[in-house]
């Protein structure tokens, strides 16, 4: 029954696309993809690595071996309001985040997302969001500024896949309310 949900997230933001380019937004991660635990040599049971919004890497569940040892680059996602004409309702208005993995289908996927604090901007409850498999949060308008935060994440890899090194994505988008 949850598996539809992603499906349905992602058509939800393909729908939003179109405002956020109105609305002059810019998002934009550091890391290209999610961050790259390395090579794993799977175990019996599926296996949970847990990223902090600081990089380092933990196994919460399973059996999995992660050859690399050390942390990761968390991805940091940046989001301002654009230079062009017309930006004063992104500039004075709260902006919604969304974060949604793109896929659960391969052998490792993105179950749990999670925010640092925020820098040059502030959530409108105060904090970071609770975590969660799909995270829907706002920030307090931004003027001129460009806020940005950590992004840390749970992902799974099954039994007995295939080892080597993993890929996993993820969207952000933001809109302006």
């Amino acid at each position: 029954m949850r598996a539809w949900i992603p499906t349905l997230f992602a058509l939800v933001l393909a729908t939003l696309a179109p405002a956020v380019a109105h609305a002059q937004i810019a998002v934009s991660r550091t890391a290209g993809l999610a961050p790259v635990l390395g090579v794993t040599i799977r175990g019996a049971s599926a296996t949970t690595f847990s990223v902090s919004t600081s990089g380092a890497v933990t196994r919460t569940s399973g059996d999995a071996i992660r050859l690399t040892t050390g942390s990761v680059r968390a991805p940091t996602i940046s989001v301002s309001c654009g230079a062009k004409p017309n930006t004063d309702d992104c500039r004075n208005s709260h902006i919604r985040i969304y974060i949604v993995a793109t896929s659960n289908s391969g052998p490792a996927s993105i179950t749990r997302f999670r925010v640092s604090s925020i820098t040059n901007g502030s959530f409108d409850t105060g904090s970071p969001p609770a975590e969660g498999s799909i995270l829907a949060f706002d920030i307090n308008p931004l003027g001129t500024k460009t806020a940005t935060f950590n992004l840390g994440m749970d992902v799974r890899i099954v039994a007995g896949a295939t080892p080597g090194p993993d890929t996993f994505d993820y969207y952000v988008v933001a809109q302006v309310l």
